[in-house]
């Protein structure tokens, strides 16, 4: 690193108040976009550390830059910082004050890495060879704050040469960090689908057209595009996640509406099943005399980690972490990510930190049970700032 200082020692030193300032945005969750005393309470710690420049979103998120030697070009760091619409069923003295609202994906750890490597860059940028852009993103988890941040400029006034970002992943213990070049998350897109028929009594089905029955049809046809039509070596999923339809048990209703969501990894396969998801739906509703209504919104794009980016942090987490601190990914997730809009404008990779307790069961993200290990807050920080300096080196 062309920064000299030990960075086992620098993390140590404020790994008990950053565990504190975990304490707090896990007690205080707040959804989407609506992140307002999280945004204020990352703003007066940024202020308090002294970082250069420090400016607020509207109401929530937040863009700073802490300066190096050079002004125009640096390296952007990124986390998300709000919370679930589920309900926490820990027992624990940081449980969420807020029902019907926590931190189930982790985004408070990913908040308070971001801030220790603020703090600790901050301290030595008249060292730092590039500067530093901070992103504190809202609006992870409806896939919006990320388009949010670029479209206020959170590139603005230099060059950025790489972006990073990470994530919690309770499979893998804490102390480890998870990750692959290429591939890491799918695309998400949803569906929606209205099927109409005639309504009428359900002891006369054939006076009527009965959309429940076309209803089953549609979702087991619909499945034959990922089992039939796509390559088992390729990755897709069609996932049915609302069916409504009908008021009392004696009538055929008119209409049923499903709704669900698409996750893909390629582009071709993306607009393939797509395409073939509306031709089967129309078609097997007008076989039953009914008429089909289908809309396809496309969402977050694959993310994909750049290879040189990849490359950098595999080395940098061997080097100052330990080999015994990284493990090889080998496959991606069909999960998604709205990280993929920044590597859409400038080259990066999103690495995921283990937050699993050892010798106990670690429930999944999203679960009301999830419960991230902070000791995965040290190896966060320490991977964001070796993985920093290193691209750093870049010419």
């Amino acid at each position: 690193m062309s920064v000299k200082f030990n960075l086992n020692e620098e993390v140590d030193l404020i790994i008990k108040e950053l565990k504190g300032y975990r304490d707090k945005i896990h007690s205080e969750p707040e959804l989407s976009m609506k992140e307002y005393k999280t945004t204020n309470f990352l703003y007066e710690k940024l202020i308090e550390f002294g970082v250069d420049e420090v400016a607020k979103v509207g109401d929530t998120g937040i863009i700073a830059t802490v300066y190096g030697k050079n002004r125009d070009r640096g390296i952007a760091l990124r986390a998300d910082i709000d919370a679930l619409p589920i309900t926490e069923e820990l027992e624990a003295e940081n449980k969420s004050k807020n029902i019907g609202v926590s931190h189930a994906c982790g985004h408070d750890i990913h908040t308070v890495c971001l801030l220790g490597a603020a703090q600790i860059f901050n301290k030595y940028k008249e060292n730092l060879e590039k500067s530093v852009r901070l992103i504190f993103q809202p609006g992870e988890e409806i896939g919006e704050g990320a388009k949010y941040m670029i479209e206020n400029g959170c590139f603005n006034g230099m060059e950025i040469e790489g972006i990073l970002g990470l994530h919690c992943w309770p499979d893998q213990p804490a102390g480890k960090i998870f990750f692959r070049s290429g591939q890491v998350c799918a695309a998400t897109d949803t569906f929606k689908i209205v099927i109409n028929g005639v309504q009428g009594h359900a002891a006369y089905p054939h006076k009527t057209v009965d959309p429940i029955v076309i209803a089953g049809d549609v979702i087991c046809a619909v499945q034959t595009i990922i089992s039939r039509e796509i390559s088992p070596l390729e990755s897709g999923v069609i996932t049915f996640g609302t069916i409504n339809g009908g008021t009392k048990e004696n009538i055929i209703p008119k209409c049923v509406e499903m709704t669900g969501t698409i996750r893909t990894l390629n582009s071709e396969i993306r607009e393939y099943i797509h395409k073939r998801l509306e031709e089967i739906v129309i078609k097997i509703v007008e076989a039953y005399r009914g008429e089909a209504e289908v809309y396809i919104k496309s969402g977050i794009p694959p993310l994909v980690n750049d290879s040189k980016i990849s490359e950098i942090i595999k080395n940098s987490i061997t080097e100052d972490l330990g080999e015994e601190s990284y493990i090889s990914n080998p496959q991606p997730s069909m999960g998604g990510e709205d990280f993929a809009y920044y590597l859409e404008k400038v080259p990066g990779a999103l690495f995921r930190i283990g937050c699993g307790f050892e010798n106990e069961k670690n429930y999944p993200l999203h679960s009301n049970r999830f419960n991230a290990n902070d000791d995965a807050i040290k190896t966060g920080v320490k991977g964001l700032i070796a993985s920093t300096l290193k691209i750093m080196e870049l010419k």
